[in-house]
């Protein structure tokens, strides 16, 4: 499961409304494939809320804007389900998301539920288990790389000894005034988080728009084009750079490009609005780019904010109203505030010292202090203060499945915490813990409290 959102009921990208059925027993399902977890996934309609009318214009734009299958009187219906997500209320206008597949399947259905979705999951009985099937695939999200490269015929020479050298991460940057993806691999930032074309539906501004006169306006509207080119965001917001086309704004769309950009980015992108659980490196890691403070990597923060506070008063906005608008992804700064519960029946260390969770196969592991932060994503925030014991296993080697002692680390798997191999610290019987497992990064399958036996 990707990026699913609630839609209400009837309502269609329009915004026309048609009533509610009132029909306690009205039944609808809608087919469609998540292009993110690679299979089938069903939306179950079953509520007096919905109507024919208001299912079929939900099941026209049902996945990131993509038709599905709709089947009136119908339920959803696959050989092999992973779980049953339930987002909203489906005594109005709620919704079941059914994902299919098996146990391989299960941690993406529930990262897609709870994560992304904002829904409650209920998995199937085979993910009870935590075992590696072998059908999980090689990691969907490749850990960030440094990629050095020789200057572009006709550019300057690099500052690494002649070279170009990248942090090819989401938040990372090249050189000002290159291209990020002239010097680093897109396919790979790609993989670090959700990428979906969709294109603006802001109007294009018109030939006698008057900012098309105003060559210091359209100076700065260059230079902020200059500042994401050079950024890993280009690999989704720079036409060219994508596979399909731009995620909503694009650095491509024309002199005017920055009309692209919603008043929600442009707060976001000038800090305005809380985007530092994305993660950020530091500016002298960053070939002098600085994100910890704005949304958009910067090599000048005053400047970007000062462009965004003029952009948004021509829009009728003030700072502190963008400051109130929604931030952007917020399930990125939950990561890192989620507070666990206690471990269930059979959850955490068992009596032999064995780790054992629920939601399949992981790729990362932590037993944290009782009252540390959960992890997020790298490259600062998937280490809080407190962590234990840390493994990761590679993006092309298998997933793990539970069973390991504390401090056990497999053939391929990396141990981050201690470094160099050392043994961690021994866990004391009596004591809580926080075991901390996710699937891939930022996709949570296990995070609970658990006493040492």
């Amino acid at each position: 499961m990707g990026c699913d959102t609630a839609s209400g009921a009837g309502a269609d990208a329009g915004g026309e409304v048609d009533a509610a059925s009132g029909d306690p027993g009205f039944l609808a399902s809608c087919v469609y494939e998540n292009t993110f977890a690679g299979a089938p996934e069903c939306r179950e309609y079953r509520s007096p809320g919905w109507s024919e009318g208001a299912v079929t214009r939900d099941c026209r734009r049902v996945f990131l804007g993509m038709a599905g299958e709709l089947r009136v009187g119908e339920p959803c219906a696959f050989e092999r389900v992973a779980g049953r997500c339930t987002v909203g209320d489906l005594a109005t206008d709620g919704y079941v998301i059914v994902s299919s597949g098996g146990a391989e399947a299960c941690g993406a259905a529930q990262t897609g539920c709870e994560t992304f979705a904002g829904g409650t999951f209920e998995a199937d009985a085979s993910c009870d288990a935590c075992t590696a099937t072998g059908a999980e695939g090689p990691g969907a999200i490749v850990p960030t790389t440094p990629d050095c490269r020789d200057p572009r015929p006709g550019e300057p020479p690099g500052q690494s000894d002649g070279r170009v050298c990248t942090p090819t991460l989401i938040s990372g940057s090249t050189e000002e005034g290159r291209a990020f993806a002239d010097y680093a691999d897109c396919g790979v930032v790609r993989t670090q988080r959700p990428y979906y074309a969709m294109p603006s539906d802001t109007p294009r501004a018109g030939e006698d728009d008057p900012r098309l006169e105003d060559a210091d306006y359209l100076a700065e509207v260059d230079w902020v084009r200059s500042q994401a080119e050079a950024s890993a965001c280009s690999c989704c917001h720079s036409a060219s750079r994508t596979p399909s086309g731009a995620a909503v704004w694009d650095t491509e769309a024309g002199p005017l490009w920055i009309d692209t950009v919603t008043d929600e980015a442009l707060a976001m992108i000038a800090g305005y609005t809380d985007s530092a659980a994305f993660g950020f490196l530091e500016a002298s890691q960053n070939n002098g780019f600085d994100r910890s403070r704005t949304g958009l990597p910067t090599t000048d923060v005053p400047r970007l904010q000062a462009f965004a506070e003029r952009e948004l008063a021509r829009r009728g906005l003030s700072v502190e109203e963008a400051a109130a608008l929604p931030p952007f992804a917020p399930f990125f700064r939950e990561l890192i505030d989620h507070v666990p519960d206690d471990c269930g029946p059979g959850v955490g260390l068992d009596d032999e010292g064995r780790l054992r969770w629920t939601g399949g196969a992981a790729r990362y592991v932590w037993v944290l202090e009782a009252a540390a932060r959960s992890p997020g994503v790298p490259p600062n925030w998937d280490l809080p203060e407190g962590t234990l014991w840390a493994i990761t296993v590679p993006a092309d080697a298998s997933p793990l499945g539970c069973g390991m002692a504390y401090g056990e680390v497999a053939d391929a798997v990396i141990q981050r915490v201690p470094a160099d191999g050392v043994a961690p610290s021994p866990l004391v019987s009596g004591e809580t813990y926080y075991l901390a497992v996710m699937r891939d990064i930022a996709q949570p399958i296990t995070r609970c409290r658990f006493v040492a036996p």
